[in-house]
C-alpha cells in the first residue's frame, strides 16, 4: 500500500465541491434568493426602527414644549414603550434573530393601535398606519415565499399559494412545486 500517493481524482472532486463559489442551481437558488430578500427587508426595517426609536428618545431627553413629565400619562407610557422596544426590535431584526421579528411585530401592532387612537403621536400623523400595513404585507409575502422555496409548507402557505395560483392562472396552468 502506498500511503504517499496524492488524493484520488474522485476524492478531489468531492472535496472541491464544498469550496465552489457562486449561485446554487435549482431549488437551493430559489430558497437563497427569497431568504436574501427577507434579510434585506429586515435590515432596512431595522434602520427605520432605529430612527423611530431615537425620535422617541428625543421626546424624552429634549421635548419640544415644556418638560417630558408634563405630558399625559398615556403619552409618557407610549413614548417610553416605543423608545425602548423600537431599538430592541431594530437590533433583533438586524441580527435576523427570531425574537427580533416577534418584538418588531409587537411594536408594529402597538404603533398601528396608537396611531389609530392618536394620529398626531407619530411623525407623519395617521399615514404611519399605511406604512405599517405595507411593511406587514411585504413581510408576510417575503416570509411566505421563503417558506415555499425551502419546502416548508404550513396551512397558511398552502392557502396563500392556492389563492395566488388561482389569481395567476385562471385556466388551471399552475406552476409545479
Amino acid at each position: 500500500m502506498d500511503y504517499f500517493k496524492g488524493p484520488r481524482e474522485e476524492d478531489a472532486r468531492e472535496s472541491s465541491a464544498a469550496i465552489q463559489v457562486g449561485v446554487k442551481a435549482g431549488s437551493d437558488a430559489e430558497e437563497a434568493r427569497w431568504t436574501f430578500y427577507l434579510t434585506v427587508f429586515f435590515r432596512v426595517v431595522a434602520l427605520w426602527w432605529i430612527v423611530e426609536g431615537l425620535a422617541q428618545w428625543r421626546r424624552i431627553l429634549a421635548p419640544a414644549g415644556g418638560s417630558f413629565v408634563e405630558y399625559s400619562a398615556g403619552s409618557i407610557a407610549a413614548t417610553t414603550f416605543f423608545a425602548v422596544l423600537d431599538l430592541v426590535a431594530a437590533v433583533g431584526l438586524w441580527l435576523i434573530a427570531p425574537w427580533g421579528g416577534v418584538v418588531w411585530l409587537l411594536t408594529l401592532m402597538a404603533q398601528f393601535f396608537v396611531a389609530t387612537i392618536k394620529p398626531t403621536f407619530f411623525f407623519g400623523g395617521g399615514g404611519i398606519r399605511w406604512l405599517d400595513g405595507l411593511l406587514l404585507a411585504v413581510y408576510l409575502f417575503l416570509s411566505w415565499r421563503a417558506n415555499v422555496a425551502s419546502g416548508e409548507f404550513g396551512t397558511l402557505d398552502r392557502l396563500f399559494d392556492k389563492a395566488l395560483g388561482l389569481l395567476r392562472s385562471p385556466k388551471g396552468n399552475e406552476r409545479s412545486m
